[in-house]
C-alpha cells in the first residue's frame, strides 16, 4: 500500500510539471567577457531566446590558502538584450565542497546580487549552482544548497542545480528545479571514443533512474565541437579554434583527424584558467561535435520516460564557433521537441 502511494504520489507531481510548466528556449553563455557578434544576437533573435543562464564565476580552492575563492569574474561590454531574462550561474569544483562552507552560500550570493547591482541588470529571479559532486562529497554539498536555498528564499530568489547521468542515481538535491546535462557523456580521453560530447549508448543505461528521479527537471543540450589534442603518450588536452584548414600545421589524415606538421605553443583553457600547450610534430588532432543524429535519439528516448523533462530545454551554447554546427531547423526540433512529436 505504501509504495502504491508513493508511485501515486510521484506520477501526479511530474503531470503537475507537465500542465505547469511555461515553454521558454534557453541557452547557456560560458565565456569570461559579455560581448555577443552579429551571429549569436541572430540566434536570440531567430529562436525567441526568453532567458540566458550565464556564468558569472566560478568557485576554486586557493593554491596558497586553501579556501574557496571566486575565479575569473565575468566582465560586461555589451549591453544585455532586453525582453531575455538572465540566470547567474555559478560553477563550484568539488574539492571545494570538502572545505567548510558554512558562509559560503551568503558570500556566493551577495556577490551575484552586487555584479547585477553594479551592473545594472535586472534583480535575479533565479540563481543556478554547476557542481560535478559524488556520493563522497553529496552530504556536504546539499548542505550547501539547503543554506544557499533558505537565503534565496527570503528575497524570493529561485535555485536551480545542474544534474549528471552519474547524478541520477542519488537523492535528489534541495533547489527548485534541476538541468539534466545531456553532454560530455563520453571519455575524451580515450581515442575510441566515437563521439564524447554526446553519444546514445553512453546516454542510454543512465536512463533507468530517470522515471523515479522526483524532481522537476528541464534538459540541456550541445551544440559544439572539440579540438582534442594527443601525443605519443596520449591525450594532451582540448585545444579551440584551431584553423585546421591551415597545411603549413595540419595534415588531415581522415575524417575529423589531422596530423600536427609544425610544432606551435598554443593557449588552451581548463575551466577558465589559461596556460600553454605544445602542439608537437606528429601529434594528433580528433575533431568531434555535436550530431543531431545523436541529440534526437536522446531526446526521442527521454519522451517515452518523462515528456516533462523536454518541454523547457537549454543549448549549450551562445558562441558564434559553434551555433553554426547545427541548422535552424535542428534548433527549432530541439526547442519544440514535445510539439514535433505530438504533430508526427
Amino acid at each position: 500500500m505504501k509504495n502504491l502511494l508513493l508511485t501515486l504520489i510521484f506520477f501526479a507531481t511530474v503531470s503537475c510539471f507537465e500542465n505547469n510548466a511555461p515553454k521558454e528556449n534557453s541557452v547557456y553563455f560560458w565565456k569570461t567577457v559579455f560581448k555577443t557578434d552579429s551571429t549569436e544576437n541572430d540566434f536570440l533573435k531567430k529562436h525567441k531566446i526568453s532567458k540566458i543562464y550565464m556564468r558569472y564565476f566560478d568557485v576554486i580552492v586557493d593554491p596558497k590558502t586553501q579556501k574557496p575563492k571566486p575565479n575569473a569574474t565575468i566582465s560586461f561590454k555589451d549591453t544585455l538584450p532586453k525582453n531575455i531574462e538572465i540566470i547567474p550561474t555559478v560553477f563550484i569544483t568539488e574539492n571545494c565542497i570538502q572545505k567548510n562552507l558554512d558562509t559560503l552560500y551568503k558570500t556566493l550570493a551577495d556577490r551575484i546580487l552586487q555584479i547585477n547591482k553594479t551592473h545594472k541588470i535586472s534583480q535575479a529571479k533565479e540563481i543556478q549552482i554547476d557542481c560535478d559532486f559524488t556520493a563522497k562529497s553529496m552530504k556536504k554539498y546539499y548542505n550547501f544548497l539547503s543554506l544557499l536555498k533558505n537565503y534565496l528564499k527570503e528575497k524570493d530568489i529561485k535555485l536551480s542545480v545542474t544534474i549528471r547521468l552519474h547524478q541520477l542515481s542519488m537523492e535528489i538535491p534541495p533547489c527548485d528545479y534541476g538541468v539534466l546535462m545531456l553532454y560530455n557523456t563520453g571519455n575524451y580521453r580515450d581515442k575510441k571514443c566515437e563521439n564524447p560530447i554526446l553519444s546514445f549508448k553512453d546516454v542510454k543505461p543512465y536512463l533507468k533512474h530517470l522515471k523515479k528521479y522526483r524532481l522537476e527537471l528541464k534538459a540541456a543540450l550541445p551544440n559544439f565541437k572539440w579540438q582534442i589534442l594527443f601525443g605519443k603518450n596520449g591525450f594532451k588536452n582540448i585545444v579551440y579554434n584551431q584553423d585546421l584548414s591551415d597545411s603549413t600545421l595540419f595534415q588531415q589524415v581522415s575524417e575529423g583527424v589531422f596530423r600536427i606538421v609544425r610544432s606551435k605553443d598554443i593557449p588552451v583553457y581548463i575551466n577558465t584558467e589559461a596556460f600553454n600547450v605544445m602542439m608537437n610534430f606528429s601529434d594528433t588532432i580528433f575533431e568531434t561535435k555535436a550530431e543531431f543524429k545523436e541529440i534526437e535519439k536522446v531526446m526521442t528516448e527521454i519522451s517515452q520516460i518523462r515528456k516533462d523533462v523536454l518541454t523547457n530545454t537549454i543549448v549549450y551554447d551562445l558562441n558564434s564557433n559553434n551555433i553554426n554546427n547545427l541548422t535552424f531547423k535542428e534548433y527549432e526540433k530541439i526547442f519544440n521537441f514535445n510539439d514535433s512529436v505530438a504533430a508526427f
